[in-house]
């Protein structure tokens, strides 16, 4: 088989239990030299020969070999080792690159952005990429495969190991650590797991500040320094997300202190090792830097909904918030060079450069703000707002963009938005729809089934995919109603 994984508990090197001899019966050390100095546990690395797990995954030269000429003479059977089982994976190269460009065609760039793409491939190659980050990235893809082998076989097998290594090197605060517990996260939402979705952002978090992030070290190149900066921008666009859908404090507080993230196509231009005083061409913001600007506004809707929900805001106050928040979707949308604007031809020319899905990305995203803004006017709670039958409109029209723009993407190679939070964004398109559906004008009642039902098939497409999509339609019992409405 191409792909193999056998699972059994490191050997407990550090107990005073456990005695080892050399060849002449001599008492020997238990542990690298490394580890002996950190006062840390030290077990073997089941994927490297030669080398400790706790260096190997910090990058760092092992005493391992020098000292490991040894066989164990006594054993605690019956004490529990302090270590969790060890997933050893095997994979040939060629799956796993499959498996990582699908990662970083259909994933990266769109809920998050973390990897200079040569950059990791190189790493992956070399095997300095912390095994914990490359399990997660294969976790992601492997549900996208062609060979249903691959699928079957991977996705929870990934998943766990990638979960296994991180608890191991937990203490390890680098940049790798928070890659692979933002992934772990993502893959936690994904399956309906809001806990492991909380504690894993809520590690990356920490380590994030721990390491200042997104300041850059003095030794740092571009590559590093724009991966620092968009990590950093990351965890503030899943702060901003999953704190509303967790219901817990937001950890990261808008500010403009920090520079937008560059162009994609700037920074996939860079070479490692590029000096920083080269880059005077750079271009910012890219396509993330304005999924950010876009991602504040949404944060600000947040706000306005709990006022509404609390009764804290009066009706003149609900009716100018809501103004303010509409003029600045309508000023996004013209600051907008000409070049980003949705249009056919631009959608097109980003999927021809390899970069169409962020693109639609960040479009999907202005409507489903907008839909997200204007949706308390759908319901009979507003109605002494006097601008309420526009905002209702501007609701409507917007989960009507959002549903065109998604069928087209998909019909559009290079542009197909299948990554999860899509799904969610797919349900709040539909909610507002069925309004139209149930109240709406009788020339309206045609495109509306229409894209009811398209909808419909996009989430059943995304739960071939994601397991939580098929929870999120169950639970909002949404499922028959789209049928019904296709008809």
């Amino acid at each position: 088989p191409r792909i193999q994984a056998s699972q059994s508990g490191p050997q407990e090197l550090s107990s005073d239990h456990t005695l080892f001899s050399n060849a002449d019966g001599m008492k020997v050390a238990k542990s690298c030299s490394q580890c002996r100095v950190a006062k840390r546990k030290c077990t073997p690395d089941p994927i490297r020969d030669g080398r400790c797990l706790q260096c190997s995954t910090r990058h760092q030269s092992c005493s391992w070999s020098a000292t490991r000429n040894t066989k164990p003479l006594l054993l605690p059977v019956d004490s529990p080792s302090p270590n969790p089982l060890v997933r050893v994976v095997t994979i040939e190269d060629d799956v796993r690159d499959e498996l990582v460009d699908l990662y970083l065609k259909l994933i990266h760039d769109k809920p998050h952005t973390l990897f200079h793409p040569s950059h990791l491939k190189s790493r992956i190659r070399n095997g300095s990429l912390a095994k914990g980050t490359l399990y997660s990235i294969l976790a992601l893809a492997a549900r996208f495969s062609t060979a249903q082998g691959t699928r079957e076989r991977t996705k929870h097998l990934f998943f766990q190991s990638a979960k296994d290594r991180v608890k191991m090197s937990v203490d390890d605060i680098s940049l790798d650590t928070i890659h692979a517990t933002i992934l772990i996260g993502n893959i936690c939402g994904s399956e309906g797991d809001s806990s492991g979705e909380a504690l894993y952002f809520g590690i990356a978090f920490r380590m994030a500040q721990i390491l200042r992030l997104p300041e850059p070290s003095l030794d740092d190149d571009e590559v590093m320094r724009e991966s620092r900066l968009r990590t950093w921008w990351s965890l503030y666009m899943i702060d901003q997300w999953s704190s509303a859908g967790l219901n817990i404090p937001r950890q990261i507080q808008d500010s403009n202190q920090f520079q937008l993230p560059m162009s994609e196509l700037d920074f996939h231009s860079l070479a490692p090792g590029q000096p920083v005083d080269n880059v005077s061409q750079i271009t910012r913001p890219g396509l993330w830097g304005y999924m950010i600007i876009l991602v504040r506004v949404f944060g600000q809707i947040q706000h306005l909904h709990l006022q509404l929900a609390d009764g804290t805001l009066g009706n003149s106050g609900i009716e100018t918030s809501t103004r303010q928040l509409a003029s600045k979707f309508e000023t996004f949308i013209q600051s907008l060079p000409s070049g980003l604007q949705l249009t056919t031809e631009n959608m097109e020319t980003h999927a021809r450069l390899g970069i169409g899905q962020a693109f639609i990305a960040l479009h999907l995203g202005y409507h489903h703000y907008a839909t997200l803004l204007y949706f308390p006017y759908l319901g009979s709670q507003l109605t002494h707002i006097l601008d309420r039958k526009l905002f209702a409109t501007r609701c409507k029209y917007h989960a009507a963009a959002f549903s065109d723009l998604l069928r087209s993407s998909n019909e559009t190679k290079g542009c197909e938005a299948v990554y999860f939070i899509v799904a969610h964004m797919t349900v709040i398109s539909s909610s507002a729809l069925l309004h139209t559906l149930l109240f709406g004008q009788e020339d309206e009642l045609f495109d509306t089934k229409r894209r009811l039902y398209y909808n419909f098939q996009i989430l059943l497409r995304l739960k071939a995919y994601w397991r939580g999509v098929g929870m999120m339609v169950s639970l909002q019992h949404k499922s028959a109603v789209f049928r019904q409405a296709a008809l």
